[in-house]
């Protein structure tokens, strides 16, 4: 007579718990592990299948089966490691992808009941049950941490399997209800949670008769740009990838896939990464239509299946990339089988101190950063283009734009218009108020903080700066009518004396007198009593003060109005105090990297300077050692030219208006509006 209970598992109510019914909060990742005991049974073809009638998931391979010893020893087995020695391959060549022993557990997560039918080449068919109820009942004792047996009960084989292989029923389903809907999401999610499809011939899933592809995972569509790691050819299924405009070829880039234990890249490393990161056109593009399995993440995979949801979380990164970016990272190398198994007990992630984990996030710490600075040169340039075309009263402006630098600068705007996700009609009213936004922060110091604007608030940022505007101007244009006034006052002044004493008292505190572009000019006492104190150590105790101005370093010097120098003289003292602020700066790396400028103030022009070409010769000569030579008179002159044009400048107000009206009604006319 056969044995009416030949099935047997021991196992205890905190396993039971931890490992059953709590061990995944998702029906992919369970189903996942089905898959893989697939994968691991050399199967070729794995068919998942939902009763929406009976309210059922059946998922049947092709593999190798189960006799009664294998189901006892090994599948009934909770902790079986089936990877018994180095560099362990399944009979039919693979590398497993399960190794603690506990994945069948995991579908009590997602129902009551396991129906479990296999056929192995030669023996005979074997089928049970396993109940979650029945299971709690029988480990159900005084102490319910102490190991109790659970005997599952036999049933009829009534399912059809050709020569061998296993089908795994689910019944009795929970948090979940069969609909057309949710089984179209499982066919995205579990595509999503396997590195190998397309990739192996000899491994095919398919669900409810449907193969399942790449093209199922449904987000290769979003990618924008693409970084591929490896040897894989993702950009053969991303179909949106924006072009070159010289090239016309697609946007994806080959990135390098070794590293040293340190993270560091190296092209014999000991660790290969596979796989790819991409950058979405827009944010909400990684929303996957409200569903609950957010995009935005990059997955790490091991062996062809999912290992982390998401590592992205691991990282810190800064500016607007992190709302764009999704990937998945392949690294085989965290699941060696002579190493240490570094997966936690839930399989949904890895122990973070390892150090082979530890070396793939500092590699993609690293990869990272670079794929942001990448990212947001190319966002900056396409949204460029974009905009170019789009509409010619931009262009004119654009190509306006004096110095070129500030074209450059210019393209940080029309990023962020891009990668505001705006429909094209609203476009002309953002790029309108971006050229305004722009035209108010032109200084350099405002142009880098555009990075961290958010981009949910663009149209608000760019709208109040349009507000404001007139306000500043306004502020702006009393502050210039007082300096004005100053700059009259000096003129009245005639005589040698009391102009040098006023000066003395005035220029050093007030830059903006020397040039206009110096309205933020800092004092560095440190470095000014430092430069004097070189001064005093050879024996020169002239009245010269430092500034750092603009990037540059800016010595100045006062020389008695009533003195007349020449030109040998001016350059052999400035260069002088330039050799001594360059010994001093060359303890800061930082400050050394700026240019030193020598200003000399004359109440008289250099000896031999009443004739131009004298002076143009000496001037040009001094330039070379970035010396400048002004007198009184001309720095009065100067500052009132440069800050009389500010009445001149109004007129450009009326300009913009007129530019930022045809920006905008060029775009109420457009078929792009329409």
């Amino acid at each position: 007579m056969a044995d009416r209970t030949p099935y047997k598992m021991s196992l205890s109510s905190n396993v039971f718990n931890h490992l059953g019914l709590n061990l995944y909060s998702n029906t992919p990742a369970a189903l996942a592990e089905v898959i893989a005991n697939a994968w691991d049974a050399d199967a070729t073809e794995v068919q998942v299948n939902f009763d929406r009638e009976a309210q059922w998931i059946t998922v049947a391979d092709n593999g190798r089966g189960m006799d009664q010893d294998d189901i006892n020893d090994k599948y009934l087995c909770v902790g079986y490691q089936k990877r018994n020695k180095p560099d362990f391959h399944t009979p039919g060549g693979r590398k497993p992808m399960g190794r603690k022993g506990i994945g069948k557990l995991s579908l009590f997560s997602i129902a009551d009941q396991i129906f479990v039918y296999s056929r192995k080449e030669g023996s005979r068919n074997q089928s049970f049950v396993m109940d979650a109820d029945h299971i709690k009942a029988a480990i159900d004792a005084e102490d319910p941490s102490a190991p109790r047996q659970y005997v599952p009960e036999p049933t009829a084989f009534d399912v059809d399997i050709a020569t061998q292989g296993t089908v795994i029923k689910m019944a009795k389903l929970k948090k979940m209800q069969l609909t057309q809907a949710s089984i179209d999401s499982l066919r995205k999610r579990i595509a999503r949670r396997f590195g190998i499809l397309d990739a192996r011939a000899d491994f095919r899933i398919f669900i409810d008769g449907a193969q399942v592809t790449f093209a199922d995972r449904d987000y290769f569509p979003k990618a924008r740009f693409l970084f591929q790691y490896g040897t894989g050819d993702y950009a053969q299924y991303c179909p949106n990838l924006d072009r070159d405009s010289a090239t016309q070829q697609s946007l994806h880039f080959q990135r390098p896939h070794r590293c040293d234990e340190n993270g560091c890249v190296a092209e014999t490393g000991r660790y290969a990464v596979q796989g790819w990161v991409a950058i979405a056109r827009h944010s909400h593009d990684l929303d996957d239509q409200g569903q609950d399995d957010n995009l935005n993440k990059i997955t790490l995979v091991v062996r062809g299946k999912v290992a982390q949801e998401d590592i992205l979380q691991e990282f810190r990164l800064g500016g607007m990339i992190t709302k764009y970016i999704y990937g998945e990272i392949h690294a085989d190398f965290l699941d060696e089988d002579d190493k240490e198994d570094i997966a936690t007990s839930s399989r949904q992630k890895i122990l973070e101190d390892d150090p082979r984990y530890c070396a793939l996030k500092a590699f993609l710490d690293g990869e990272l950063r670079r794929i942001g600075v990448e990212t947001h040169k190319l966002k900056a340039q396409k949204g460029l283009e974009e905009a170019l075309a789009a509409n010619p009263h931009v262009r004119a402006w654009y190509d306006e734009l004096r110095p070129r630098r500030l074209q450059e600068a210019a393209k940080a705007i029309f990023a962020l218009i891009d990668q505001a996700g705006v429909d094209e009609k609203h476009k002309p009213d953002l790029y309108a108020h971006g050229i305004l936004a722009f035209e108010t922060l032109k200084m350099d110091y405002a142009l880098a903080a555009l990075e961290t604007i958010d981009v949910a608030h663009l149209d608000l940022f760019l709208a109040h700066l349009a507000d404001i505007d007139a306000i500043e101007a306004a502020r702006y244009r009393e502050i210039v009518r007082e300096r004005l006034n100053v700059i009259r006052q000096f003129q009245g002044k005639t005589d040698e004396n009391v102009i040098e004493r006023v000066w003395q008292e005035y220029v050093f505190d007030h830059l903006w007198l020397l040039d206009p572009a110096w309205e933020r000019a800092t004092r560095y006492a440190h470095m000014e009593e430092r430069l004097q104190s070189a001064m005093k150590n050879q024996g020169i105790g002239l009245d010269i003060r430092y500034r750092r101005v603009s990037g540059a370093h800016v010595i100045i010097e006062l020389k008695r109005a009533s003195r007349t120098l020449s030109k040998v003289d001016i350059e052999a003292q400035a260069r002088t105090y330039i050799d001594a602020l360059e010994t001093e700066l060359k303890k800061d790396p930082v400050e050394s990297r700026y240019p030193i400028e020598a200003i000399c103030l004359v109440g008289r022009l250099p000896a031999g300077w009443d004739n131009p070409d004298v002076r143009k010769r000496d001037e040009e000569s001094l330039k070379a050692y970035s010396i400048r030579v002004i007198t009184y008179q001309e720095l009065i002159d100067n500052a009132f030219s440069a800050y009389a044009k500010f009445v001149e400048a109004s007129e450009a107000v009326d300009k913009l208006r007129t530019l930022l009206d045809n920006v905008r009604s060029y775009g109420e006319a457009s078929p792009l509006r329409a």
